[in-house]
């Protein structure tokens, strides 16, 4: 005879207790260890949490085999993002040794001015970001170029962060090969561009909003009071070949981006033309860099090297060592522990039937088109906090209230538009999520420090909710007959 276990059902206790535990420890760890909480601390607080979470699963009767092969399912769905994140590791090292990333900042000094620094900087990130489909690889890329020429300029690096931040989330939940826009729409079971014609009503005139604000800080920031390195721009020309045949790497990148090839290949690509660059155009750099006059074969196991370890540039300049220094598969290592320890946690809370007994608890609120929109707004959030994962915070909102959408004469769209505005935008927020930990890390900004600058990604979710209780731009099928045909 077969004995089936009977689970005892969750109540609030057994559902947020790990949840309390989490955030006491973290916030315990930035309390104690500050900013070198992402070193090591966080991780630790996420797997007491997950053992919290394993703890309570047993509690109710599951079996600890089944709640560890739910965490191992959760992690292994993140290799791929953990590839993405060596791979851009060894883009930025041998971008910042081929003179890719000193051009953009030598032509960015001298071509954008002080007062349009910000604005341009949230309008270029969201132009590239659209165009390769990646928040992630523009942050890493770009990125990191506009946070160098804010340090050459005298400008706020963590302001940057902001506007880079919210030009990149721009493009990425906007362009159509963006991976969170085609699983929006794929889960809301919609199409691809009738969701990005319909996220236009919010997202448009948040970026906006947030532009505006990017102008008045320029315009309001004292150039007299900013300090233009000259010497760091003349020894970046003195150090590197400037041309503009050193942004073939980047031209690249979008290229095949654009021609929708696989984001890992793409990202090689990016890399292998950097490599090139720095072996033919930059040999006397690569003296400078490596402390060493050698052929190309021995450059090539040098910037072998940079891929897997960064780069460590070398003048009289501290200044400048700072800026072309870094890189490296290895210096993502940590960023990726706390990923894996993210989403050990999120995964176990959805092993242990946590997550869902807490999602459902918000069915009862989503009897009005106002209120399922506002409610699936703070479900993704809440997702993106608890899970410290992205696309769980798309898909599990999108499944748990697809039904109500229809129940209200709702269309899909305005389903998908919600999982972006409170999932995809709001990932970046979190300190410890996927995103969050893998951008502060690129940036060299801590997430507490960029997050009050992130006003495109703060501002859309309650323009979102806005429009909602206001009724503008609900997408509603009009008859019983259209409804029926779709």
């Amino acid at each position: 005879m077969t004995h089936h276990t009977l689970l005892k059902p969750h109540n609030l206790f057994t559902a947020l207790f790990p949840i309390i535990v989490l955030v006491s420890l973290l916030a315990t760890s930035v309390l104690v260890f500050k900013e070198d909480a992402s070193s090591g601390t966080n991780q630790i607080a996420l797997f007491i949490g997950t053992l919290v979470a394993i703890v309570m699963g047993i509690y109710r009767g599951q079996k600890y085999e089944q709640l560890e092969e739910g965490i191992v399912r959760g992690i292994s769905s993140a290799i791929g993002a953990c590839l993405i994140l060596l791979f851009i590791g060894a883009l930025i090292g041998v971008w910042l040794t081929s003179g890719t990333v000193a051009t953009i900042i030598y032509y960015g000094v001298n071509i954008i001015s002080v007062k349009w620094f910000y604005a341009c900087t949230i309008i270029t990130s969201a132009l590239v970001a659209l165009s390769i489909g990646s928040s992630w690889t523009t942050s890493g890329t770009i990125g990191v170029a506009f946070i160098g020429m804010a340090q050459t300029l005298g400008l706020d690096p963590v302001i940057t962060a902001g506007a880079i931040i919210s030009g990149a989330y721009l493009g990425d939940k906007l362009s159509p090969i963006s991976e969170t826009t085609n699983l929006a729409a794929a889960v809301a079971e919609t199409n691809l561009f009738g969701h990005i014609k319909n996220m236009l009503w919010t997202t448009v005139p948040s970026f906006i909003i947030a532009v505006i604000i990017f102008m008045f800080i320029g315009f309001y920031t004292d150039v007299s009071a900013t300090d233009v390195n000259l010497t760091l721009i003349d020894e970046l020309s003195a150090s590197f070949r400037i041309s503009v045949f050193n942004l073939i790497p980047l031209l690249v990148l979008i290229v095949f981006a654009v021609l929708k090839l696989p984001t890992l290949l793409t990202i090689f690509m990016g890399i292998l033309a950097g490599v090139l660059v720095a072996l033919f155009l930059q040999p006397q750099a690569l003296a400078q860099i490596f402390n060493e006059s050698s052929s190309i074969g021995s450059n090539l196991i040098n910037l072998w090297k940079v891929a897997a370890n960064g780069v460590a540039f070398h003048s009289d300049n501290t200044a400048l060592n700072s800026l072309l220094s870094g890189g490296g598969m290895t210096k993502m290592l940590n960023t990726i522990f706390l990923v894996l320890a993210a989403l050990s946690f999120g995964s176990a809370m959805e092993a242990n039937g946590a997550l869902n007994f807490l999602i459902s608890r918000f069915l009862h609120f989503t009897n009005s088109a106002r209120s399922v929109i506002t409610t699936t707004i703070f479900t993704s959030f809440g997702i993106n906090f608890v899970t410290g994962d992205q696309y769980m915070s798309i898909i599990m909102p999108g499944r748990m209230y697809a039904e109500s959408y229809k129940r209200l004469n709702l269309k899909p769209t305005a389903l998908s538009r919600s999982l972006e505005d409170g999932g995809t935008i709001t990932s970046v927020l979190v300190p410890w999520n996927t995103c969050a930990v893998y951008i502060s890390g690129v940036l060299g900004i801590s997430t507490y420090e960029y997050l009050p600058y992130c006003f495109f990604n703060i501002i859309n979710p309650f323009l979102a909710i806005f429009f909602a209780f206001i009724g503008f731009k609900i997408a509603r099928y009009d008859t019983k007959k259209e409804k029926e045909q779709l």
